[in-house]
């Protein structure tokens, strides 16, 4: 004898309600489902059957459902009344630790979060592998991306850095981390120079190349984990440029603080962006010039050359 309705609703109710809490996308096998609602694999397929020969008149409330037939199986979703409760994924859950990071008063709330939910990982942890902030420039994202593949790949990274100095010169690394503080970027690299490891600021990474050669992990690489350890890489760059006599009038008004010299007025600036030093130059075309350091002066003519 046929099932009656009141018979066949509950179960449908239990059918799409677990489907739809499930976070795998894969089909589900008749057989499966059967076991899960306690009747054989034929009276599923007759239950799917009937859900998707519902008439007109009751469609509206079925909108939400999604019903696929697979060769072994099916899928039923929805994302309306049947929607499954608040459980996230580890994608979601991450993605809700880093937007709370982000926003003022959220980080309280993600530590909360993290140690609520099993899927959501801890916001310390979060801060430290994740970069939050604004998005960073072409240039800057060229300059992560190269060091994240040599850090990747374990090959050496030939790049142009502007040190605190003044003196850009051209430095082959061996990155191990690229960590973001304080909406600053840096990437940490043993030296080949000084045969140690230092923190580079990706900001003032003026050019950057990655080479074939290789290079072998350093065992005694300890990861920075605190932004204070960082400090050391945030000292400033002094840089004077004078400036032509012809465009000097409206360079005072800018730069009140510079004088003149010979004719030209020489302003100094206070570097903490070398790749904004050189763009800031580079407007003014020939009516500017670097005066000092050489390393900028050269990093100039280089971009114009």
């Amino acid at each position: 004898m046929a099932e009656t309705a009141v018979q066949q609703i509950p179960r449908l109710v239990e059918l799409m309600a677990w489907l739809s809490q499930r976070d795998s996308g894969k089909p589900v096998s008749y057989r499966e489902a059967g076991h899960r609602l306690g009747v054989a694999a034929e009276a599923v397929r007759g239950d799917l059957d009937a859900l998707v020969d519902l008439s007109d008149e009751f469609k509206p409330w079925l909108a939400s459902l999604s019903v696929a037939i697979t060769s072994d199986g099916f899928l039923v979703e929805s994302r309306g009344s049947f929607r499954r409760p608040l459980r996230l994924t580890g994608d979601e859950a991450l993605a809700l630790v880093i937007g709370l990071l982000g926003v003022r008063g959220g980080k309280a709330l993600a530590g909360k979060l993290g140690a609520t939910l099993d899927a959501a990982p801890p916001a310390a942890a979060v801060e430290a592998e994740f970069g939050l902030g604004p998005s960073p420039s072409a240039h800057l994202e060229g300059v992560l991306a190269a060091a994240r593949e040599a850090r990747d790949g374990h090959r050496k990274l030939e790049i142009l850095y502007c040190a605190s100095a003044g003196e850009p010169a051209w430095r082959v690394v061996h990155p191990h981390q690229v960590v973001q503080a304080a909406g600053r970027w840096y990437v940490i690299a043993w030296c080949e120079k000084v045969k140690d490891f230092r923190r580079f600021r990706a900001d003032r990474v003026l050019d950057a190349r990655l080479l074939v050669q290789d290079f072998r992990p350093q065992v005694l690489f300890k990861p920075v984990e605190r932004p204070e350890q960082l400090l050391r890489a945030d000292e400033v760059v002094t840089a004077r440029v004078a400036f032509s006599e012809r465009i000097a009038r409206w360079l005072k008004e800018r730069y009140p603080e510079g004088r003149e010299e010979g004719g030209r007025y020489v302003v100094t600036f206070k570097v903490a962006d070398a790749a904004w030093f050189v763009r800031e130059v580079l407007q003014y075309g020939a009516e500017a010039e670097v005066l000092e350091p050489e390393g900028l002066r050269e990093a100039v003519k280089r971009v114009v050359g």
